[in-house]
């Protein structure tokens, strides 16, 4: 493990506190930016977040609620741009930032593994191959041809997991999707994203208020209060 594949440099999330939703407002607020370099009336989420991840890393990101956690989640998983400073990764990304995220509500579980692979770069050709480990890891079997948007919110979990951890990415991202649904999956799923590190250098980075998980799955612990590293 020495390979940097993420750096994350100055970082600062900011988000204005007047006129916000209007095009008007808005336009206000990019020409006094354009004229000071300050954002007036503005929340910091972040403020020079500075670090960096190394291939195969497990890192955690706490802190209380409201700390800054899933804003950085959300701009390391390219969803959102940080208002100041730079992200340099390397290597595919995977993120389970909600319940849901990245499934078509229409289509069926298996039909949203094939999406979520192509949307990687993967052929249905080894998308294919991974199929029915997907499948068997999550338990969900018998509902795999039912559109997802019947799913409960635990076989989301398990299926979005099962896709996540089983298909051909270099990063994955987790904001506390992990605590949804029964123990046994929960440290089924963790075992799995330990060996998907040990054994082939993937880079997790998760959050957690779980301190017993984070203490036994994760290398580093990087704590945030009020957009700071602590």
């Amino acid at each position: 493990m020495g390979e940097i594949v993420i750096q994350v440099n100055a970082v600062c999330k900011g988000y204005s506190l007047s006129n916000t939703g209007s095009i008007s407002g808005d336009l206000n607020n990019w020409i006094l930016w354009k004229k000071s370099k300050k954002l007036v009336n503005t929340f910091w989420a972040l403020q020079d977040i500075n670090f960096d991840v190394k291939k195969g890393e497990r890192l955690a990101i706490t802190g209380d609620n409201g700390a800054g956690k899933s804003t950085l989640l959300k701009i390391l998983s390219k969803i959102t741009r940080p208002t100041k400073g730079i992200i340099i990764g390397k290597g595919k990304i995977t993120s389970m930032l909600e319940v849901g995220t990245g499934f078509h509500p229409e289509l069926s579980g298996i039909e949203n593994i094939f999406l979520n692979g192509a949307m990687l770069g993967m052929s249905r050709h080894d998308i294919s191959n991974k199929i029915d480990e997907i499948v068997a890891f999550s338990e969900i079997s018998e509902h795999i041809n039912t559109p997802v948007k019947r799913y409960s919110t635990g076989m989301y979990m398990r299926l979005a997991f099962a896709t996540a951890a089983h298909l051909q990415s270099e990063i994955m991202i987790i904001d506390e999707v992990l605590a949804v649904g029964d123990d046994r999956f929960k440290h089924k799923s963790l075992d799995k994203l330990k060996s998907l590190s040990i054994e082939f250098g993937k880079t997790i980075i998760l959050v957690s208020h779980d301190q017993q998980h984070i203490n036994s799955f994760c290398n580093r612990e990087i704590r945030l209060s009020n957009g700071l590293i602590l």
